[in-house]
C-alpha cells in the first residue's frame, strides 16, 4: 500500500489520512497529485478488498472510492465498510469517485452507504470542496446521527435491487396495522413533496427546495429508508452549493429511487391488504 506525504498548502490538514481505492493506476496517480497539492496524505487499495482490509487496521479522514473495481467493488466494498463500522462505533466519510455512467449508479452509492460523488475526471476545485465539507466534525457527527438512528448493526444494508425498508423489523415495532397507515401517508406525502421539488427546481428555488429536502429526509429517516434520506442529504448539499446540474441529477435519482420504494410497499402491503395503497 503506497503512502504518499502532505504537502504545505493544507486545507483544513487532517490528522489522519485519506484511503484512495482506484485500481486504474493513471486515476491513482492523477488523484494522488491533487492531494499530494493539497497537502494531504493518502494510502492506495487497488480493490474493496483491500480497502476493508485496510480500514480495519487503521482509521481514515474520507475513503475516496471507486465504484467499478475487479475482486470488490465500491459498492459492496461501502456496504462491508459500514457492517464494520456500526460494530465498532466508527464513522467515515465514503466518497464516489466515479463516471456514474450506468444505470442506477447514483441510487447505488447512496443506498450501500456512501456519503457524496466526485465525477471523473476529478477537478481539483471541486476536489477541495467536497473534502473541506466532509471533514468537518459536525457534519460527519450529522450522517453517522442519521445511520444509526435506523440501522442496527445486525442489519444486512442493500443496494437499490434489495429491499427498500426492513418491513419485519417495522412490523415488530408497530404492528402490521399502523405500518400499513404509515406507509400509505409516507407514499402519499412523499409523491406531493417531489413534485413540489420538481417545481422549485424549475424556478432554481433553493431555500424551497433545501426545505423540502430536510424534512422529507426526516420522515425517510423515520421509517428505515436509508436510501432516500440519503439522497436528500445530499440534495441539500447539491441546492446548498447552488450545483444545479448535480441537484438535478439528484431529483431525478429521488424520483427513481421513490418509485422503486412505492413499488416495494405496494406489493407487499397489497397482499395482505389489498386497498392499503388505493
Amino acid at each position: 500500500m503506497h503512502v504518499l506525504s502532505g504537502g504545505q498548502d493544507a486545507i483544513n490538514k487532517a490528522d489522519k489520512p485519506i484511503l484512495l481505492v482506484e485500481d486504474n493506476l493513471v486515476n491513482q496517480k492523477v488523484a494522488l497529485v491533487l492531494l499530494e497539492r493539497l497537502g494531504l496524505s493518502a494510502d492506495v487499495a487497488v480493490n474493496g478488498k483491500e480497502a476493508l482490509a485496510a480500514v480495519g487496521k487503521r482509521n481514515y479522514s474520507i475513503i475516496l472510492m471507486d465504484c467499478h473495481m475487479p475482486e470488490m467493488d465500491g459498492f459492496e466494498a461501502t456496504v462491508a465498510i459500514r457492517k464494520l463500522e456500526a460494530l465498532a462505533g466508527t464513522y467515515t466519510p465514503i466518497i464516489a469517485v466515479t463516471a456514474l455512467a450506468m444505470a442506477g449508479d447514483r441510487e447505488r452509492c447512496i443506498a450501500a452507504g456512501m456519503d457524496d460523488y466526485i465525477p471523473k475526471p476529478i477537478d481539483k476545485d471541486l476536489l477541495k470542496v467536497k473534502l473541506n465539507h466532509w471533514m468537518r466534525t459536525d457534519v460527519v457527527f450529522k450522517n453517522q446521527k442519521l445511520v444509526r438512528k435506523y440501522m442496527r448493526p445486525s442489519n444486512s444494508l442493500t443496494v437499490l435491487e434489495g429491499d427498500p425498508i426492513d418491513l419485519a423489523e417495522l412490523e415488530e415495532f408497530y404492528g402490521a396495522e399502523q405500518l400499513s397507515q404509515m406507509l400509505t401517508l409516507f407514499v402519499r406525502q412523499t409523491d406531493d413533496m417531489l413534485r413540489r421539488m420538481e417545481f422549485f427546481m424549475k424556478e432554481k428555488n433553493s431555500k424551497a427546495v433545501a426545505g423540502l429536502a430536510h424534512e422529507l429526509k426526516a420522515s425517510c429517516a423515520s421509517i428505515g429508508a436509508k436510501g432516500l434520506s440519503r439522497l436528500c442529504l445530499y440534495q441539500e448539499q447539491a441546492v446548498g452549493q447552488e450545483d444545479w446540474i448535480e441537484a438535478q441529477e439528484t431529483t431525478a435519482s429521488l424520483i427513481r429511487s421513490f418509485e422503486h420504494f412505492k413499488k416495494f410497499v405496494e406489493d407487499v402491503i397489497n397482499t395482505e391488504e389489498p386497498a392499503a395503497l388505493q
